[in-house]
C-alpha cells in the first residue's frame, strides 16, 4: 500500500485511527502508511480538522472543490479519488467532483465560486504570479479577507496532502479509472509562455565552441562578455 512498512496492524494501537474509521467506515492508506508515527497521524488528523472540517468562512463545498481542483492540477491520484468519494460521502451538491477535479471552469456553478477556484488553481501552479490586484478581484465577488484566508490554507493543506501521497506511494483507496487517464491531459499543468524565444544556429553554434574550450578559456570568455554587457 506504500512504499515503507508501516507499524502494527494491530488497529487497537491507534486510537486515531479508530475515530477515523469509526466516521468513514475504512482507514484511508494515506494514514495506514504513517503508523510508524502516530504522533504525526495525530497532528495532520487535527490540521484536517481545523482547515477543511471546522465551519468557517468558507464552505465546505467550497473547501473540497479547492482541495480537487488543486491535486487535480498536482497530478495526485489518490488525493482527487479520495477526495471525490468523500463530496459523495458528504451528499454535496453539485457538478459530479470528478469534473470539478478535472476542469472547474466547464462546470455549472455560481461565478463567484469559479472566480475562487482560479485563483487557488493560480497559487498552487504560479505562487509568485499572485498579487494584490488577483485579492481585489475575489473581493469584488464579494469573498472578505477570512475567506481568502481559509482559501490561501486550503492550496497549502492540498499541496502538503498531495506531496505525503506521492512520497510514501500511497495506493489510491477507491477506483481511480474515472480520473487517472484524465489527469494533466486536460489542463495545461505550468504552460510555459507562447512567447520565449527559440535558440538560434548561432545560439547552437557558440554553445558548442564554449564546450570545446578549455576552461580557462571559458571563463575568461565569460568574463569579457559580462564586462560588455555592464
Amino acid at each position: 500500500m506504500s512504499y515503507i512498512r508501516g507499524a502494527s496492524a494491530d488497529e487497537s494501537e491507534f486510537p486515531t485511527l479508530l475515530d477515523i474509521k469509526a466516521a468513514f467506515g475504512f482507514i484511508p492508506n494515506f494514514f495506514r502508511a504513517q503508523t510508524l508515527r502516530p504522533d504525526l497521524i495525530d497532528a495532520e488528523v487535527g490540521l484536517f480538522s481545523a482547515i477543511l472540517v471546522k465551519e468557517g468562512a468558507l464552505t465546505r463545498r467550497q473547501k473540497e472543490y479547492i482541495f480537487l481542483a488543486c491535486s487535480a492540477d498536482n497530478l495526485s491520484t489518490y488525493c482527487v479519488t479520495a477526495h471525490c468519494e468523500m463530496v459523495r460521502m458528504l451528499g454535496i451538491d453539485g457538478p459530479e467532483p470528478e469534473q470539478i477535479a478535472l476542469d472547474h471552469t466547464a462546470c455549472n456553478i455560481p461565478d463567484s465560486d469559479k472566480a475562487l477556484l482560479d485563483l487557488a488553481v493560480k497559487l498552487n501552479n504560479h505562487p509568485k504570479e499572485v498579487g494584490a490586484a488577483d485579492i481585489d478581484a475575489l473581493r469584488a465577488h464579494g469573498f472578505g479577507d477570512q475567506h481568502i484566508l481559509e482559501m490561501v490554507i486550503m492550496v497549502g493543506l492540498a499541496k502538503f496532502s498531495n506531496f505525503v501521497a506521492f512520497g510514501l506511494g500511497t495506493v489510491p483507496d477507491f477506483d481511480a479509472s474515472q480520473v487517472t487517464g484524465h489527469l494533466g491531459s486536460e489542463k495545461k499543468l505550468n504552460p510555459l509562455p507562447n512567447t520565449l524565444p527559440l535558440i538560434n544556429d548561432e545560439d547552437v553554434d557558440l554553445m558548442k565552441g564554449l564546450t570545446e574550450m578549455p576552461v580557462s578559456r571559458a571563463q575568461e570568455y565569460f568574463a569579457e562578455h559580462s564586462k560588455n554587457a555592464g
